[in-house]
């Protein structure tokens, strides 16, 4: 479930657009960076993000399967690409180069780091938050995005309740292979049929709601705090920083021939330093508004 009270979470409860700035910052880094090292504490901000507001559970269980395309990346990388200079060893008459090797691991590291982002981003901006920043701008295009990012868990969550209900009403464990497919295909009638007939109020609902006009209603209204304005500047100015970098050629990394070296020197110090500053802020603001309950609940026992 992730945080246990969610409502008491100062970056959970922040505005719509403040967090859609702070993932905006947060892929334009993981696309921008070249340096490994870079993409590394991204990749990890990333996987912190997942566990902090979506759970342990949902985390674990989607890196099973973004593992296994990070270790697939990796190895077409290393099997298909045989430019560099270092030769590690030659497979089928193949050089395995350890450039090669290097540029798929960050190859590995992106895609992987995309993929953890997105489990939080289904979190943190669920639907009703992302059809209120893009409804009125762009309303066809963002509710057709919107039924794209819920569609998949939303029905894996609904044959899963299927079965779990299928599984009490039916006594009988081990089936054959073709009642195991007729029973299949009942779940896909049901899923189907599920779907349609919510697919139905839903699109009641919006018509209700005036969807797709400037008359139309949100379930939820959104003010801007003060925090909300602080951390969606330094959202906007660390997004702009980062394009301006890339434009004068500090983001930059040299794999082939010759790998460079991952250490930061000079600007690229300060531009690493600042870059973690802001991806790692929201854990610095539930630090501070931990401590802000801990010395409030200290108080209240002393009195």
């Amino acid at each position: 479930m992730g945080i246990h009270n969610r409502m008491i979470s100062p970056f959970y409860i922040s505005h719509p657009f403040t967090l859609f700035m702070y993932y905006t910052a947060l892929f334009s880094c993981i696309f921008i960076f070249k340096n490994p090292f870079i993409i590394l504490s991204l990749f990890t901000a990333c996987c912190l993000m997942a566990m902090c507001y979506s759970g342990m559970d949902k985390f674990l269980k989607s890196m099973k399967w973004i593992v296994l395309i990070g270790a697939a990346v990796l190895a077409l990388n290393i099997l298909l690409v045989h430019k560099g200079s270092s030769v590690m060893f030659y497979l089928f008459k193949n050089p395995i180069t350890k450039e090669a090797l290097i540029y798929g691991l960050y190859n590995m590291l992106m895609l992987m780091s995309v993929m953890t982002a997105f489990i939080s981003f289904n979190t943190l901006l669920d639907s009703s938050k992302f059809l209120y920043l893009f409804s009125n701008i762009l309303p066809k295009t963002s509710f057709v995005f919107d039924m794209a990012l819920r569609y998949i868990p939303l029905f894996k969550k609904r044959a899963s309740d299927l079965a779990a209900v299928q599984s009490v009403n039916s006594g009988k464990v081990n089936k054959s292979v073709r009642e195991k497919i007729q029973t299949y295909g009942i779940y896909l009638k049901a899923l189907t049929s599920w779907t349609l007939e919510e697919g139905m109020d839903t699109a009641l609902s919006l018509k209700v709601k005036n969807y797709g006009t400037f008359n139309k209603v949100h379930y939820a209204r959104y003010r801007y705090t003060l925090r909300d304005i602080l951390l969606l500047s330094v959202f906007m100015a660390f997004t702009l920083f980062i394009y301006i970098a890339a434009i004068l050629g500090n983001t930059g990394f040299t794999y082939y021939p010759v790998t460079a070296s991952v250490g930061l020197k000079d600007f690229n110090l300060v531009l690493y330093g600042v870059t973690v500053l802001v991806i790692y802020l929201p854990f610095i603001n539930e630090g501070i508004a931990s401590l802000k309950r801990g010395f409030v609940k200290l108080w209240l026992q002393k009195r």
